[in-house]
């Protein structure tokens, strides 16, 4: 079977591509390794929550010892859905600030990739609740509203925040972090707004469409150094589907390398450790890897300033039945309402602050810290914007079923150390000052007896973690550049008609959550594409 453009993977990338293709009356395939996004579940935004610890939804990939965080293995989550990541994610709309594009332009040196070629980009597809301005689209299908249910708790944190000195932020997606607010959040009147609400549902029916789900790509196929085709696994027989122009892969930060790899495109060395003949030796395959990772802080609060039990009893059937018949109410919540952009060791330095501080109106906590007794509080999650650590992705074998190698390197750097330890002694501060100290009760992680450096610093590399934003393991540079993977209009170097759209292209991380530019590097890489 023949199609104009083949798209491997139906994440938000994914979804995007394929809308714009087909509105340019192309014939498109999607190839997408999950299930379809059709569960209501999925469509009430505290519902992510639950799923944290896994869903069919979910795949788990497990990281290589980490000898800097004494030989620890940690789980990170993907998606594993039509709609990747945005039908599962804690739907934050957040796109980063100017200077992560600018080192972008650094980079390419091209302007389709800067923060302001980019801007059209995201308000072109953005439909916003309330915002309507240079920064903000207001008739775009992909929806953006406020929260719609916030706790005291919340508030109290605003408050608290800005009696420490923090300006509070009315919009974190003008250019300007620094401070305290509410995050937007890719909801529509209560109910999620994935990547399949905004771009697949419009085009579903269209004869020109066609989705496989279920299907894992094996590799691509060449006819010499041209893309023609992908192999493909379903329902466990191999499939061949061949592509008039271009093959593009959307596939995710740690799978699209590894597609390239299975398909003879990578280091050289590596694949020879696997016997894959080598089409393209590009050394940059599967390097780069950066993401945000985490580190919890967690108090418990006196009754009523959070959602802690919302799910459980009565309250769980007058939860339910206010969204049923107003979606209204906790379940429209994602818990994490507000956030804080700051440098935790200078509250006044408003220059690209370094910490994104989260406070989440639950216990929030992971499969590592899950002996903790859960009740009534909150969780101030330091997250580190623009990390030094630099990691990688590799193939576990020469089998494409195998999921590959991940090794995030989180603390490989001293600064970033350094960076987190004293962003937990700021949070210790925030619960210590009015008005939100007089709910907290206690500190649970990371305890009141971790006191010294060393403790904390124990203590983060006990409990660091990601925050879901993986990039760059496939990224955008000149073909003089021994880590680039993809040229200016994200052509794969070294072959004809293969494309990645995603955000592995990423030369740097994004200072916020990557959702929003997934789509947004698809909708411009789609433009730069027809226009060549």
């Amino acid at each position: 079977m023949k199609y104009d453009y083949i798209i491997i993977g139906g994440g938000s990338s994914g979804c995007v591509t394929a809308n714009k293709l087909i509105n340019e009356d192309a014939k498109v395939l999607i190839l997408e390794e999950g299930g379809d996004y059709k569960n209501p579940f999925l469509k009430m935004p505290a519902g992510f929550i639950p799923m944290l610890d896994g869903s069919p939804y979910h795949r788990f990939h497990k990281t290589i010892p980490q000898q800097q965080l004494n030989g620890r293995q940690h789980d990170i989550a993907q998606g594993k859905i039509l709609g990747g990541g945005s039908s599962i994610n804690g739907m934050v709309y957040m796109r980063g600030r100017p200077s992560d594009y600018d080192k972008w332009f650094i980079e390419i040196e091209d302007q389709n990739w800067t923060w302001d070629s980019l801007l059209k980009s995201y308000t072109d597809l953005e439909g916003n609740q309330r915002l309507n301005n240079n920064f903000h689209g207001a008739n775009g299908p992909l929806k953006v509203s406020d929260p719609m249910y916030v706790v005291k708790g919340t508030d109290l944190y605003l408050k608290t925040m800005q009696g420490l000195g923090l300006p509070y932020n009315t919009d974190f997606n003008d250019g300007e972090q620094y401070g305290v607010g509410l995050m937007q959040l890719t909801t529509h009147y209560g109910k999620r707004c994935s990547a399949v609400d905004a771009f697949i549902e419009p085009i579903r029916k269209n004869k020109n469409l066609t989705i496989k789900l279920k299907s894992i790509v094996t590799k691509i196929i060449f006819e010499k150094n041209k893309a023609i085709g992908v192999e493909v696994l379903r329902s466990g027989k191999l499939e061949k589907y061949y592509a008039n122009n271009q093959i593009i892969i959307t596939a995710g930060t740690y799978i699209s390398p590894k597609i390239l790899m299975h398909s003879g495109i990578g280091d050289e060395k590596e694949l020879k450790k696997h016997d894959i003949k080598t089409k393209v030796n590009l050394k940059g395959v599967g390097k780069n890897l950066q993401d945000h990772h985490e580190v919890p802080y967690v108090v418990s609060t006196k009754k009523g300033y959070g959602y802690f039990n919302q799910d459980k009893g009565i309250r769980k059937y007058i939860n339910g039945l206010q969204y049923i018949l107003f979606n209204s109410g906790p379940v429209t919540s994602n818990a994490a309402e507000t956030c804080a952009f700051l440098n935790p060791r200078n509250l006044k330095d408003n220059n690209d602050p370094p910490i994104k501080l989260y406070c989440v109106q639950i216990m929030y906590t992971d499969r590592d810290t899950k002996d903790i007794k859960q009740s009534h509080g909150l969780t101030l999650t330091s997250c580190i914007m623009n990390p030094k650590a630099r990691g990688d992705v590799k193939l576990r074998s020469s089998n494409p079923l195998d999921l590959p190698l991940i090794n995030p390197n989180f603390f490989s750097n001293d600064e970033d150390l350094n960076l987190m330890v004293d962003s937990l002694k700021f949070a210790r501060k925030v619960v210590e000052s009015k008005p939100l100290s007089e709910i907290v009760l206690d500190e649970t992680l990371p305890g009141k007896n971790i006191k010294s450096n060393d403790d904390l610093i124990n203590y983060c590399k006990r409990t660091v973690k990601t925050n879901w934003h993986p990039v760059g393991t496939c990224k955008m540079g000149k073909s003089e550049d021994d880590t680039a993977v993809v040229d200016s209009h994200l052509r794969v170097h070294g072959v004809e008609n293969l494309r990645v759209f995603d955000v592995s292209m990423m030369p740097n991380l994004v200072s916020g959550n990557t959702n929003a530019p997934a789509m947004a590097i698809a909708n411009k890489a789609v433009e730069i594409m027809l226009n060549e």
